[in-house]
């Protein structure tokens, strides 16, 4: 493997008994912040362990931080924080010392194709598949870096999509980082061979910018939250993201939100609601909770989630009463594997007391509970890495609907995209909802 380090702080180097310090200190915060850690994880000290009986000699920054990223994923919560921009491992982005990938890809399974090329070379185009780099099969590159990205259980379609998001950085973290990219990639059927040079980000910039299509920017409103619209007995509602600085940007509340849109949907006597969940991470909790009495097909006692503190202490969640404007036809949701943390409780929600059709990829967050909430940030004593760990664990009765272990919500009709597909700007989870109304 072909390694040329590119900046004085990844040169830096940590000795053994440093990166063993910082290894044991991470996984007894993991051990004392999570809640439910050995429920879901009964071997991860001992792998953990593992992972620190193995450091024998010194370790550079990427090496020691490659470490740590593991660890983390052991934890099997999706919620940590892994650094930050300013960090060691991390700055060299931000202050144009890493040079690294400039392409941007989409990630397909085991597949790789070329999205958007920043390189100074423009020979690879928007579709290419990449079928090797510096000599390593794609397949193998992608299995090597998803031990390294935390995510909830064992669910690959959320680790998926944040390759996507963040290849060509993870790449220089977790795999090489080299001056030049060997890139073999097919078009057409024909294979071919490009060198790509690494770039900055400041390179990388200056040649997206030249090359990006002039757009319209259009000024952000209450529907980078939500947004819905019927026709005739139909709607469709897309509740994109929870996030608590845009929940207070527009001054929004769950409850009153929720009444406005399921009393229009009565009064314009709506029989199919297709509720889009994709890519909605999650946030303010009560657009999560606040929606049940407005989807409940049937009324019912009991729990639908208990909390519990990284101190132990414990709260249940009594199922609410149907409220008058429950919707009583049809609904379909659909996800994909970013339909994470609220995001996924909704989807979770609407199954369990919505009866909906599920329809995309499994969700990105566990089905029987996740940690999240607060998050305690600790940091490494000899690297000054700080790590965030979810301290709150939220917990869902047993289901009958779902009996899984470490999965998502799994869909009743499951979608799956082609690079083609994805060019065309395909919707294919709205295709199988209409096609199941019709």
């Amino acid at each position: 493997m072909l390694t040329l380090l590119t900046s004085a702080s990844v040169a830096q180097t940590y000795t053994d008994s440093e990166v063993k310090e910082d290894l044991q200190y991470l996984i007894g915060s993991i051990e004392e912040f999570v809640p439910a850690l050995y429920r879901y994880n009964p071997d991860f000290k001992e792998k953990a362990d593992a992972i620190v009986r193995a450091v024998e000699n010194d370790m550079s920054v990427l090496a020691y931080f490659s470490s740590v990223s593991k660890i983390v994923s052991l934890a099997n919560e999706g919620h940590f924080n892994l650094g930050d921009w300013a960090d060691v491992a991390h700055k060299g982005f931000v202050d144009n010392t890493y040079k690294y990938m400039p392409l941007s890809v989409k990630v397909i399974g085991d597949r790789m194709f070329v999205w958007i090329n920043s390189a100074n070379s423009e020979e690879l185009q928007r579709g290419d598949e990449i079928l090797s780099i510096n000599g390593r099969a794609s397949a193998d590159i992608i299995a090597s870096m998803l031990p390294y990205i935390p995510s909830d259980g064992h669910i690959e379609t959320y680790q998926l999509k944040s390759l996507t998001m963040g290849f060509p950085w993870m790449y220089y973290l977790y795999v090489e980082q080299p001056e030049t990219f060997a890139i073999e990639y097919k078009r057409q059927g024909q294979h071919s061979t490009v060198t790509v040079e690494a770039l900055t980000r400041e390179g990388w910039m200056t040649n997206y910018q030249r090359r990006k299509p002039a757009a319209t920017e259009e000024e952000p409103d209450v529907r980078q939250v939500y947004e819905w619209e019927i026709k005739e007995s139909l709607a469709v509602l897309k509740l994109k993201d929870f996030s608590r600085s845009l929940v207070e940007k527009y001054d929004l509340e769950a409850s009153k939100l929720y009444k406005e849109i399921f009393g229009q949907l009565q009064t314009a006597q709506v029989s199919n609601l297709i509720i889009d969940l994709r890519d909605n991470t999650g946030g303010r909790n009560e657009f999560a909770d606040d929606l049940i009495p407005f989807i409940m097909k049937e009324a019912g006692k009991g729990l639908f989630k208990t909390t519990e503190s990284w101190k132990g202490k414990k709260k249940d969640y009594s199922l609410p009463k149907i409220d008058k404007l429950a919707f009583k036809g049809n609904i379909y949701a659909l996800v994909n594997g970013r339909t994470y943390s609220a995001g996924a409780e909704v989807a979770r929600y609407l199954k369990e007391y919505g009866k909906a059709v599920i329809i995309g990829e499994e969700t990105g967050t566990r089905y029987e509970g996740f940690a999240a909430g607060s998050t305690q940030s600790i940091v490494l004593p000899n690297s000054d890495i700080r790590i965030g760990i979810p301290r709150y664990h939220l917990g869902f009765p047993p289901s009958s609907s779902q009996k899984t272990s470490n999965r998502g919500l799994l869909p009743d009709h499951e979608v799956s995209y082609t690079i083609e597909d994805l060019m065309n700007e395909k919707d294919l989870e709205m295709e199988v909802a209409l096609g199941l109304i019709k």
